[in-house]
């Protein structure tokens, strides 16, 4: 976690209990990726995401609760509805198990070091980018009460949690200060580097490049990881996509038939999300890589410092 786990001194947790808490925090997390589910497919509807309880999506019959287990459910009922032959997404399974394997690293971590509020802070960028990860793929949509409402939350961490950003576990109010600073200052220059190049993107290709949804999830990355963060982030997620569409576009184009056995053809005009591959690569900054890209960029800064000193 971005500073959080830097100069930290490990405290260990008796085994037996850390144990059963790994399993406690396995278990939160299934539950989080239930309720992430339920996220995914109400919020981009409009539908409340507490009220009505959850029912069949093909015939509307009230799923009954121990039918309604996370990750269990699914296996019991071998990923079929049990009143009728709806066949339920893997994608419920998936994310359940995601989000509790997920859960269980954060709280590996906190019994190494013993800090709630790197765990909570943990906890919460997680769940974040897991729900958008998770819609917008599949809506193209990225609800700004995760983007915008993520990035006020980094900013309340922030100023609560100042460790977050580098400064001391016992604060005083100037480090609070510099820490929202800090946050704030993430969070504009990396909503503020993709907005330009998306903008410079659609003056080339003569379309839309970037939607507004993934300016602001920059702005909640670069809140809760600063700018060093979001700037990873935006350049990572970009080859991250790379990596992984442009495979599949070739494949389809050559393998894939329409109705009318011709060719599928995949052209540049082909809409794909770009906030699923933006939420990969900040986790993956979030859960270790940190340690590397804020070194590079020290080291980077020190250059120039060293370069310029001779000028």
């Amino acid at each position: 976690l971005p500073s959080l786990y830097i100069g930290s001194v490990p405290k260990a947790i008796p085994s037996g209990s850390s144990s059963t808490m790994h399993a406690n925090f396995f278990l939160i997390g299934c539950c989080f990726g239930s309720f992430i589910n339920v996220c995914a497919t109400r919020i981009p509807l409009g539908k409340s995401v507490i009220h009505p309880p959850s029912s069949c999506p093909q015939c509307n019959v009230r799923i009954k609760w121990f039918h309604n287990l996370p990750i269990f459910s699914w296996l019991m009922l071998r990923g079929k509805a049990m009143c009728c032959n709806f066949e339920i997404p893997f994608r419920y399974i998936g994310v359940e198990f995601l989000t509790a394997l997920l859960f269980g690293f954060f709280f590996y971590q906190y019994s190494l070091f013993g800090s709630e509020s790197r765990l909570l802070v943990s906890l919460a960028f997680g769940f974040l980018m897991i729900v958008i990860i998770v819609i917008d793929l599949e809506t193209m949509i990225i609800p700004d009460r995760f983007s915008m409402g993520g990035a006020l939350l980094g900013l309340v961490c922030s100023a609560y949690f100042p460790l977050l950003h580098g400064f001391s576990s016992d604060p005083l109010f100037p480090e609070r200060l510099s820490s929202v600073m800090t946050s704030l200052l993430g969070m504009i220059i990396s909503s503020s580097v993709l907005f330009w190049i998306g903008a410079f993107a659609e003056k080339l290709m003569k379309q839309e490049a970037l939607g507004q949804g993934d300016i602001k999830l920059l702005g909640c990355v670069g809140a809760f990881c600063g700018w060093e963060g979001g700037l990873f982030t935006i350049f990572a997620g970009a080859l991250l996509g790379s990596i992984i569409m442009i495979p599949l576009m070739l494949v389809s184009k050559y393998l894939k038939l329409n109705k009318k056995n011709r060719r599928v053809e995949v052209g540049w005009g082909l809409e794909i999300p770009f906030g699923p591959f933006l939420g990969m690569a900040a986790l993956a900054y979030f859960l270790g890589l940190h340690l590397y890209v804020d070194t590079w960029f020290e080291k980077t800064r020190l250059n120039f410092i060293h370069l310029f000193s001779f000028v």
